[in-house]
This record gives C-alpha cells, sequence and structure tokens, in this order.
C-alpha cells in the first residue's frame, strides 16, 4: 500500500498532526502498535493525574468532556484520545508495530507487523518514551526491580526495604505513595528542585501559557535538568517520610553504596530514572539519530522527508504537554507543505 504520507505513533502528537493533516485533505495514514488509541496512558501507574488542567489537554477541534480547570487522570486521557480518533474519524491501523523503516530511491519502505507500506514522507511520533533508561548498576543487583514504566501501584512491589531511584515527578509521585506501605529510600544524583503547582488559586502551568512563559525555548539547563517537581495535595507530607540518599556508586547483589561509602541493603528497586529514545527501526544510514541534533533542527532531519514529533522541548518549554505538542504538529504539517510545494515550484 502506497500513502503520501504516513505518521508512525497515535499519541498525541500523532493525532494532532493527523488532524491537521484531514483538514488539508492529506493521503496518509497512523500506524499504532498497541491495541487501541490511548494504550500508551492507560499502561502508566493507577494513581496518576496530569498536572495540566483539562483545558490545557484538549487537541485542535475538540474540547475534553470534563470541567477545564480539573486535572484528568491517566484513564480519561486515554479514553479522551480514542473518542478524539473516532469522533474524527482518523485513519489509523491499530496493533500494528513498524519493525523497519528503509528509503530506497527516494521513497520510504515501511515494514510493519502485519504487511508493508511506502511512501513520500514519514512523521515519527513514538518511541520517545517506550526504553528504559537504566544506570548501569542495576546489572549488578540481585534483588527485583522494576521501571516506572512498569509500575501500576503498591502492589507491584514486594519487601520492606524499597529504593526509588531518580529526581523527577514520577519518582516523587510513586515515592510519596509507597510511603504509607513500604520504608523507602529516596536516590537522587541531583539537588531536586520543588514548586507549587498551585500560585494564587491558579495553576501555575497555566498561569505560565498566560504569560507566555511556555512557549519560549528551553534553555540548555532545563533540557538536561528538567521542569521542577510540583508540589500538590499531601504530596509533600508525604514526600518528608521518605529518607533522602545521595547517588548510587555501586550495587552488588541486595547491597547499595552511595556516593560517601554508606552502604544499605535493600529488598526491592524502583527506578524513576526516564527513557531513551529508541530508533533502531530506523534503517536508513544516513539518519543522524542525535535527539540533541533533532531538537536543535526543530524535528526535521536531514533525511528528506522525514520529520519528528514528540522530542522533549522541541520547540518550547510546553513541548512535552498536550497543548505544546499540537504547536509543533503544526509546525511540522506546514514543512510538509513547503517541501511539497518546492517540488510542485
Amino acid at each position: 500500500m502506497h500513502k503520501d504520507i504516513i505518521i508512525i505513533g497515535a499519541g498525541q502528537c500523532g493525532l494532532a498532526a493527523g488532524r491537521y493533516l484531514q483538514k488539508e485533505k492529506a493521503d496518509f495514514l497512523i500506524l499504532e502498535k498497541n491495541k487501541q488509541v490511548g494504550d500508551n496512558w492507560r499502561k502508566r501507574y493507577d494513581s496518576l493525574k496530569l498536572f495540566t488542567p483539562a483545558s490545557l489537554n484538549a487537541l485542535p477541534d475538540l474540547p475534553m468532556a470534563i470541567a477545564p480547570t480539573s486535572r484528568p487522570n491517566k484513564n480519561q486521557i486515554a479514553d479522551y484520545f480514542n473518542r478524539y480518533a473516532e469522533h474524527f474519524d482518523l485513519p489509523i491501523q491499530v496493533n500494528e508495530e513498524v519493525f523497519v523503516l528503509n528509503k530506497v530511491q527516494g521513497l520510504f519502505q515501511i515494514q510493519t507487523s502485519r504487511t508493508s507500506y511506502t511512501a513520500e514522507k514519514v512523521i515519527i511520533a513514538a518511541g520517545f518514551c517506550e526504553r528504559p533508561n537504566l544506570p548501569p548498576w542495576a546489572t549488578d543487583l540481585s534483588i527485583p526491580y522494576i521501571h516506572s514504566n512498569q509500575y501500576k501501584n503498591p502492589i507491584s512491589i514486594k519487601g520492606k526495604q524499597i529504593l526509588l531511584v531518580g529526581t523527577g515527578n514520577s519518582a516523587a509521585q510513586i515515592g510519596a505513595e509507597l510511603t504509607k506501605h513500604f520504608e523507602v529510600d529516596w536516590s537522587m544524583n541531583k539537588k531536586p528542585k520543588f514548586a507549587s503547582l498551585h500560585l494564587f488559586g491558579k495553576n501555575i502551568i497555566s498561569l505560565g501559557k498566560a504569560f507566555g512563559y511556555l512557549d519560549k525555548a528551553a534553555s540548555e539547563k532545563t533540557i538536561h535538568r528538567g521542569e521542577a517537581i510540583y508540589i500538590f495535595d499531601e504530596l509533600k507530607q508525604q514526600l518528608k517520610k521518605l529518607k533522602k540518599r545521595k547517588q548510587v556508586i555501586q550495587a552488588e547483589g541486595s547491597q547499595i553504596t552511595f556516593e560517601g561509602g554508606e552502604s544499605k541493603n535493600y529488598d526491592f528497586i524502583v527506578f524513576a530514572t526516564g527513557f531513551v529514545p529508541n530508533f533502531d527501526f530506523i534503517a536508513i544510514p544516513e539518519f543522524e539519530g542525535d535527539l540533541n541534533q533533532l531538537r536543535k533542527q526543530q524535528g526535521l532531519s536531514t533525511v528528506s522527508g522525514l520529520h519528528f514529533i514528540g522530542i522533549p522541548y522541541q520547540r518550547s518549554r510546553s513541548s512535552q504537554l498536550i497543548y505544546g505538542s499540537q504547536k509543533d504538529a503544526a509546525y511540522i504539517v506546514s514543512q510538509l507543505r513547503v517541501t511539497q510545494d518546492q517540488v510542485m515550484g
């Protein structure tokens, strides 16, 4: 099957790009490896709620069917994405994973778990949060461990002495939940920065949008350090129950040694250490394969016709939010139009 444009991934970026292309009556298809649109969100931990209100989580042309100021949970987002795809009848092939992306004589060739496609242009809107980033010392452990993408709820954990590793919001929220059931130590490789999610009764991210802060490009410091840990509800009180530990420098069996030489034995470890991109399926020799370079190029690969959406901080501080990702999608679609006009001209 041939399509002018194929989008890989039916998350917020792929859906937004698909809607923009649909409005231009483009010939396109979205490929989604999960069985249902929204499954990437359904698989995340049970208690997950977004920091952003529903008004900042709507995709183009269809508001969420909940109060604009409420913060949706992960299932509400998943259901909304599925409803969005059905509402606009977007051309999506679910349960179809891309195994190989190649380019031969100027035409992209896509091999999936079901069939093969050719396309003039490809938008990759997946693969940025699928491969867990684990520290090298994890291979020296004899005790069980999981990454945050495997964590569902406290039932996921075994033992009494738990070590949480990571410095971001996922680490903080999972750690706070675990303190109700376990003794939890929290190892961090840098000093965390905390910020209240609400200021003067307003959501701080909504305020950031109102003052234009979200639409600014992220600094290199922000890109490498990430956002602050947002404090809301009872999170601050729960985090006080976590015992802070320095960075891990060595693991041997169940014994963990921290910077400074202190050691302790644990029953279980939870890694909330982020992800690394998965570009293994891209079999194009000239592909740069560098996330930082792709970010600096605003998602435009040096491979003609190959484009990316979903890169953290791709074009602004809000790129990793649903609000910002659709702006990035609009930009990528506009670039497709530019290259098409150049060809026709």
